[in-house]
């Protein structure tokens, strides 16, 4: 992949997923600092050392999402942790995604989160996979310890 497209990719993964909006049921599971594992986008893995340098900041209001040195991405997001798998929907807040809502869902099993979610327009996914030729993206980050 290109290093062009390999920054595109982190700023997408960083904008969608960060780019949610204020909480229709809080989920107080997700609030703290994650560390991305890995992140799969429409079935092309990043790099371990791209997505190791990844960190997600989630507070009751807020979700930030970084690299050393650059915030890539700071917003509000809303869940719905009644549903199965729960859901996410995702408004950015600036940019080219300002405005636009993209949707995903996400698990939570012990330290481990799991978000799935597409572009705005692409619709929902059912299932936490990104196949080629989904559009989807897949990143799983685990629970920074203190």
């Amino acid at each position: 992949m290109k290093a062009t497209s390999i920054k595109h990719v982190i700023v997408a993964l960083a904008c969608v997923g960060a780019c949610i909006t204020a909480s229709m049921n809080k989920d107080d599971e997700l609030h703290g600092s994650w560390t991305c594992i890995s992140a799969t986008v429409d079935g092309k893995a990043l790099s371990k050392d791209t997505a190791a340098a990844l960190r997600l900041t989630i507070t009751q209001d807020r979700y930030k999402t970084e690299k050393p040195g650059e915030v890539l991405f700071d917003s509000t997001y809303r869940v719905d942790a009644s549903r199965s798998p729960r859901q996410i929907n995702m408004v950015g807040t600036e940019g080219d995604l300002k405005g636009k809502e993209a949707q995903g869902i996400y698990s939570i099993e012990k330290d481990m989160l799991r978000i799935c979610y597409a572009m705005p327009g692409d619709g929902r996914p059912e299932r936490f996979e990104s196949p080629s030729g989904s559009k989807a993206y897949l990143v799983v980050w685990k629970r920074e310890r203190k």
